[in-house]
């Protein structure tokens, strides 16, 4: 099974030395790439340029912006054949469409350094669904996608809402649901659905990652090294 795996938060610059990014720390993806290298899976990971992830043994390659994580992506899945992805890295909604310092444009975003005391500005613009894509960029049209889907919703119906809503878009196979409130130093709670159903829960990042190893159709008799804990 040949796998490509996204993992942590990107970052859109607003000057030469900020950025707006997110608090993703890629330690999930890392644990999924190497639970999937040691159980016979070759392993194609696509990580953040801060993200917190170990020596893996696996290829790596790393992004900064939205833009260099679709590139990547278009670039591998065109180029060679994958039977899965799995696509958890925590992609920015919005990109830096221009920068105001004290009413008037600043640079363009990622150039300079804006003073400090100033008063400043700055306008997003919405960027596309990378997971809506996958499909077309992949070389193999049976490619299986598992897209993430992380909730900040104390309502449990509001979080199903937001499962649901995305498999309705018919981008993945599999859809993993967590809620911030179920992540923790030693837990990271999740369910996997499929269609219109949760499927199998899981309390551990490497419980996730045998699980989905087993969904995706991994070998069976490659079986998880019982001294492993995440």
């Amino acid at each position: 099974m040949r796998v490509l795996i996204t993992a942590g938060g990107t970052a859109e610059p607003v000057d030469g030395v900020r950025c707006l990014t997110n608090v993703s720390t890629g330690t999930t993806g890392g644990v999924l790439a190497r639970r999937f290298a040691e159980r016979g899976a070759e392993v194609v990971l696509l990580h953040a340029e801060r993200a917190r992830i170990d020596a893996l043994g696996v290829e790596r390659e790393t992004f900064g912006t939205f833009d260099e994580l679709a590139e990547a992506l278009e670039r591998r899945l065109s180029g060679s054949d994958f039977d899965a992805v799995i696509h958890l890295a925590a992609v920015s909604d919005y990109r830096v469409a221009a920068v105001e310092v004290d009413g008037r444009p600043a640079p363009r975003p990622g150039e300079g350094k804006i003073p400090s005391g100033r008063d400043v500005v700055i306008r997003l613009a919405p960027t596309p669904k990378l997971v809506d894509r996958i499909r077309g960029w992949s070389r193999n049209p049976a490619v299986r996608v598992v897209a993430f889907k992380l909730t900040d919703d104390e309502d449990p119906a509001a979080r199903e809402t937001q499962v649901r809503a995305l498999l309705a878009r018919g981008v993945a196979d599999l859809v993993v649901h967590n809620d911030l409130r179920d992540i923790g130093v030693d837990t990271h709670r999740c369910e996997i659905w499929r269609i219109d159903r949760p499927i199998r829960s899981t309390d551990t990042r490497s419980e996730l990652a045998d699980a989905l190893f087993e969904l995706l159709g991994g070998p069976p008799d490659a079986r998880p090294d019982p001294r492993h804990r995440s």
